[in-house]
């Protein structure tokens, strides 16, 4: 008797996929598919960059790293939140929202984060809307090193 051989993928013709004269890994019924769930779809990004005054460095991290700590706490599905301090004093926040903002404005470290910001402040802030094109890893859960 014969030895079994391996399943293949094939195409409608019955001939396996190829690719380069070899079978072709990368075809759709190789790959796991991939459907975004509605969170995913719906989610709105925007990143705000601005700077903030040698005196208030320390204030405006402590503030930020309340703002995180009230989100541990509350949780919320509908936000993605990322701080990022510059070596220049420079702070970028990176903020996904479905819509419902009220989810990380609401909370009370939030609005103590917002209380003061504009003194705290050397640069205005920029906003602006941003669409995710890749990210491997990078957003993963870590803490802050």
């Amino acid at each position: 008797m014969a030895a079994a051989q391996p399943p293949t993928r094939e195409r409608r013709c019955g001939q396996p996929k190829r690719f380069f004269g070899k079978e072709n890994l990368f075809s759709a019924a190789g790959r796991p598919s991939f459907i975004p769930t509605s969170q995913e779809t719906t989610m709105n990004y925007a990143l705000i960059r601005y700077g903030v005054k040698q005196a208030d460095l320390e204030d405006n991290r402590a503030l930020v790293e309340k703002v995180f700590e009230a989100l541990g706490e509350a949780a919320p599905p509908t936000v993605r939140y990322l701080v990022l301090e510059l070596d220049d004093g420079s702070f970028v926040h990176i903020v996904g929202q479905d819509g419902d903002s009220s989810a990380l404005t609401g909370l009370a470290a939030f609005k103590a984060f917002t209380e003061n910001h504009a003194q705290r402040r050397s640069t205005p802030a920029m906003r602006s809307p941003v669409k995710v094109i890749g990210n491997y890893r990078m957003l993963a859960d870590q803490k802050a090193g």
